[in-house]
């Protein structure tokens, strides 16, 4: 029986470097195909192809997705990401394209909000200035243990939320769409249950996916739900949020306190008021890129790259109906 020839699979430069160890001590027959940093590529067709997470800071993924989608041949792609809301995702689903996305940003997530709500619930910018100012100020604060939180999407990263806030004594009660049980949350419920739970949340969370279906959908019925001066931290989309409804929450202190590291338009203009609003902390998009993202992101991809090649399941393989 003849051999098989090798995938043939397209890469960033930087990535192929560091997994292509791992790919031959697993003895997976894969001949790369490689994106240049000047977004240049070789002539060839491919079969696979690996949407890294280094190619956003190196800004090579909008080529690479080029790139992808001018490929008559690429049957798969792996992406680094956990969203998926880019439009070529879409594009190649359409076209039959297998399409898995990647869980290695969640745990880094789940951190940053912790970190967000520790901060927060600690006075943190109070102690800051006192210190600045040299003044002794002993400042009570508030615990996480005994709140109530409301996980607002409960996928990866909002279990990964879930299960580190209760690890603190916290109340943790998750909203998806299929409901069920959580060893995760003490309750999960589904979106049209969410009420009560949001009246009488201490911090909400929002990490949902991004779908046609529900840009701008969190707005002044949402936050009209509030308990009146919870914390709000936004680690889905910024598109998720009517930014105008958000901002009057604010103003009139139905939401005490929010979290975005993502907003609308990104990177954020200058002069936008989410940049000086005394009620606004402001990260870039950070939160998923902690010091193991890489390490789990390319676990995942040796993974799923020794299923494709042997037929089998492919791990958080995505369904077809979420783009149509």
């Amino acid at each position: 029986m003849p051999e098989r020839a090798p995938l043939r699979m397209l890469f960033g430069r930087d990535a192929w470097e560091r997994v292509r160890g791992r790919i031959q001590e697993a003895g997976l027959a894969v001949q790369p195909l490689l994106l240049e940093p000047d977004g240049s590529l070789a002539d060839g067709d491919f079969q696979a192809a690996w949407f890294s997470p280094e190619l956003f800071a190196l800004k090579q993924d909008e080529a690479f997705l080029a790139a992808v989608l001018g490929c008559p041949t690429v049957r798969w792609m792996q992406s680094g990401r956990s969203g998926f809301d880019h439009p070529a995702f879409a594009q190649l689903a359409r076209r039959g394209v297998r399409l898995s996305r990647s869980t290695a940003p969640a745990p880094a997530i789940a951190e940053y909000v912790i970190a967000s709500v520790f901060d927060r619930f600690q006075r943190g910018p109070e102690r800051r200035l006192a210190q600045q100012a040299q003044e002794w100020r002993p400042l009570p604060f508030k615990e996480i243990a005994g709140s109530r939180w409301l996980c607002v999407g409960f996928g990866e990263i909002g279990r990964e939320v879930g299960r580190r806030a209760r690890a603190l004594g916290a109340h943790v009660t998750g909203v998806r769409r299929s409901g069920g049980d959580s060893d995760c949350a003490d309750l999960v419920v589904t979106p049209d249950r969410m009420g009560d739970a949001l009246a009488a949340a201490d911090v909400v969370v929002l990490s949902v996916p991004l779908t046609p279906d529900n840009d701008g959908s969190y707005g002044r019925d949402f936050f009209a739900g509030f308990r009146a001066g919870a914390l709000f931290v936004n680690v889905g989309r910024g598109q998720l949020l009517d930014e105008p409804a958000l901002r009057a929450a604010l103003d009139s202190g139905r939401v005490g306190h929010c979290v975005l590291d993502v907003t609308r338009v990104e990177p954020l203009p200058r002069g936008e008021w989410q940049w000086t609003h005394p009620q606004v902390t402001l990260t870039a998009h950070t939160s998923g890129i902690g010091s193991g993202l890489i390490g789990r992101t390319d676990a995942l991809l040796i993974e799923n790259l020794g299923r494709y090649l042997s037929g089998g399941p492919l791990l958080h393989e995505l369904n077809p109906e979420n783009f149509a």
